[in-house]
């Protein structure tokens, strides 16, 4: 399993809502929002069992800025 998150943290107490993405082997990514550490982590280990590539990572700071941005951008446009 690979994965880019803060190990310093204690992930089993954190109640934070935070957004992931995950990076299929194909290169294809999804955006999961508003999901704990620990939901995510459960999500992550029950869609990948065997590591068969799939990358976890937190977006955070100016990236999560720019996402919500964007999103905000596309539903005032529609």
């Amino acid at each position: 399993m690979e994965h880019e998150m803060k190990e310093s943290l204690p992930k089993s107490w954190d109640k934070t809502k935070r957004v992931y993405e995950i990076t299929y082997p194909s290169g294809k990514k999804e955006i999961w929002k508003n999901i704990t550490a620990r939901e995510c982590l459960t999500k992550y280990e029950n869609m990948d069992p065997f590591g068969n590539g799939l990358k976890l990572r937190e977006i955070e700071g100016k990236e999560l800025q720019l996402l919500k941005v964007m999103e905000t951008g596309k539903n005032t446009s529609a």
